[in-house]
């Protein structure tokens, strides 16, 4: 008998799920001894442990089910519901509505008294980020529009996957200390059977050497020396160097959520946005292609840099200070010192991944180096750059034009604060989008392929800040997650670190299993690399840090595909395509 699925959880914690299958015959009307409220609250009572279930609400837009009509309109695969044994509905309440890609958002409904937009409809979002982003938005100056990303989560006072747009005022802080930290995809020359199953695990064996300085300050000096390797060289500038201290880092992934992944393209859709691409084919990405995607910042450099324009309570700047301007040119420096950043620890990994190819040679340290000529570490940056794919800063401050209509009425200057949120554009040419932008999960969970989009239907941008969400986004604060996890896999910790520990269905389903593709459609085919939504595993993984396998376990993150699907339900992008990962090198000790 045909049955709906839905997923249970608490209204005060919504970590703490189940889900439920509903007879398509069972009755909607409450009354009824046997409903679909009636089989709601049993399962609320025996597997939530909510002994006075009694309230019952949709998680997406806070709506009780009070009536007959109610439970007929929302009950559908996937509904999440939530279950109260009293209390009102926790969260921001949303009016209904259906997506029109040929609607016009009314601009003026996202600013002045309404300055706080919110696009989590399916992931979940916890109510204490909400709470620290509508007061930013409505205590800092010069806040005009405010952007919860779908991967939201609570910040230590300001929420990360936040966007602010002020006019007239800096603030350095909704920004945070790693300025500049973003990601970047590099094409390898590996074939996909390099990197599948047990070879996924020699390949792990082989990147040593990761970690530490990278040669001598003069090569790094040179390395950040110019912000465009394609220009006439200038051995005068040091560029983005950021002084000897800080520039030993140069070259290092760092802690936390930061990470490289070794990934093979497994779906890309055909269609339209391919041939509009203003970035041409560097920008694209095909199937069966295997890349590397880097996730790091500026290390401490940024953090110094916060610390010294926030001392004595300066948290916010008009933009006319010259406290402001000098604070946006450290700023702008640190962007350029991560991304350089991000291109080395690229070198360093190719040098590992592609032995053979002399172009590669600097990334390998010598025991006792000598500078290397100034000309040799150009080409290998140009090198570089022709395997970049796209590069990203998601936390950082962007001046832009503001409404970004095509026709906008009166524009004027504003600044775009980022704090975990993917720009849609680079800030060197907002009139032409990236083509791709990567959206991860957590370790062995996939890799979404987003397709930024501007249009009527999110005021050209406007909605959602020109900017997307840069992850999956936390679920659990590192302490849960360090205590949960851990218990889960107590004398187990291994397992999350194996690329043969997969996470496996009721049918043995390693890969995909029925769900629903990118296209929103069903499975594509069944079997072989299946849809990428039952994805979970299969990642080799380098981590000598114990706490960070517990803390960075996919556990503690949301569900990934949930978070794409409300940037498509809010007109922002598109999901093209996923990739998934076989080797995740997060550090090594020693």
């Amino acid at each position: 008998m045909p049955s709906t699925r839905v997923t249970l959880a608490l209204n005060s914690n919504r970590t703490q799920k189940c889900p439920l299958l509903i007879p398509s015959s069972t009755s909607c009307c409450p009354s009824d001894s046997v409903s679909c409220r009636s089989l709601v609250i049993k399962a609320a009572q025996s597997k939530l442990r909510l002994k006075k279930a009694s309230r019952v609400f949709i998680a997406s837009t806070g709506q009780e089910l009070l009536e007959e009509s109610h439970w007929k309109r929302f009950m559908e695969d996937d509904v999440v519901l939530l279950v109260s044994p009293g209390e009102d509905f926790i969260g921001t309440r949303k009016e209904e509505h259906s997506p029109d890609e040929n609607a016009t958002l009314d601009l003026d409904s996202l600013t002045l008294a309404n300055p706080v937009y919110i696009m989590g409809n399916k992931a979940y979002i916890d109510p204490l980020s909400i709470t620290q982003l509508e007061t930013t938005a409505r205590t800092l100056p010069g806040i005009i529009h405010a952007v919860a990303q779908p991967d939201l989560h609570p910040g230590t006072k300001f929420p990360i996957g936040a966007v602010f747009v002020s006019e007239g005022w800096i603030h350095p802080p909704l920004i945070g200390g790693d300025i500049g930290c973003g990601m970047a995809w590099y094409k390898t020359k590996l074939s996909a059977s390099q990197v599948e199953g047990d070879q996924g695990r020699k390949v792990a064996e082989k990147l040593r050497g990761l970690e530490g300085a990278w040669r001598t300050q003069t090569d790094r000096e040179a390395w950040l020396s110019e912000t465009d390797p394609s220009s006439p060289a200038n051995p005068e500038s040091k560029g983005a160097s950021a002084g000897e201290e800080w520039d030993a880092a140069l070259g290092t992934i760092g802690a936390g959520n930061h990470f490289a992944e070794i990934q093979v393209v497994e779906e890309v859709l055909a269609g339209e946005w391919q041939t509009t691409n203003p970035h041409g084919e560097q920008g694209m990405l095909h199937e069966n292609e295997v890349v590397l995607l880097v996730h790091s910042g500026s290390r401490g450099y940024g953090g110094a840099i916060l610390n010294r324009h926030t001392a004595a309570d300066h948290t916010s700047m008009r933009a006319s200070d010259p406290r402001a301007l000098a604070y946006l040119a450290e700023h702008d420096r640190a962007c350029a010192w991560a991304s350089r950043n991000r291109d080395l620890i690229a070198l360093r990994f190719l040098a590992c991944l592609e032995p053979g190819d002399e172009a590669w040679a600097l990334g390998i340290n010598a025991s006792a180096p000598s500078p290397s000529p100034a000309p040799q570490i150009r080409s290998t940056l140009r090198r570089i750059h022709a395997r970049r794919v796209v590069d990203i800063c998601h936390n950082s401050v962007e001046r832009a034009r503001w409404p970004p209509s095509p026709t906008p009425t009166a524009p004027r200057d504003v600044y775009i604060h980022r704090k975990g949120a993917a720009p849609i554009a680079p800030p060197a040419s907002p009139s032409a989008p990236f083509a791709l932008l990567p959206l991860p999960g957590s370790r062995g969970t996939p890799t979404l392929l987003l397709h930024p989009l501007r249009s009527p239907a999110n005021a050209f941008g406007a909605a959602n800040a020109l900017s997307l969400a840069h992850g999956a986004g936390r679920a659990l604060s590192r302490a849960k997650a360090l205590a949960l996890v851990a218990h889960k896999y107590a004398g187990r910790a291994d397992d999350l670190l194996r690329g043969d520990f997969v996470r496996i269905d009721a049918a043995g389903n390693k890969r995909g299993g029925g769900g629903r593709g990118v296209g929103g459609g069903g499975n594509r085919g069944g079997g072989g690399k299946g849809d990428g939504r039952d994805v979970n595993g299969g990642a080799w993984v380098v981590c000598e840090d114990r706490a960070l396998v517990w803390e960075e376990a996919p556990e503690a993150y949301k569900d990934v595909w949930a978070v794409g699907d409300d940037l498509v339900e809010g007109g922002a992008a598109g999901v093209v395509g996923w990739c998934w990962g076989r080797v995740c090198y997060k550090v090594r000790r020693g």
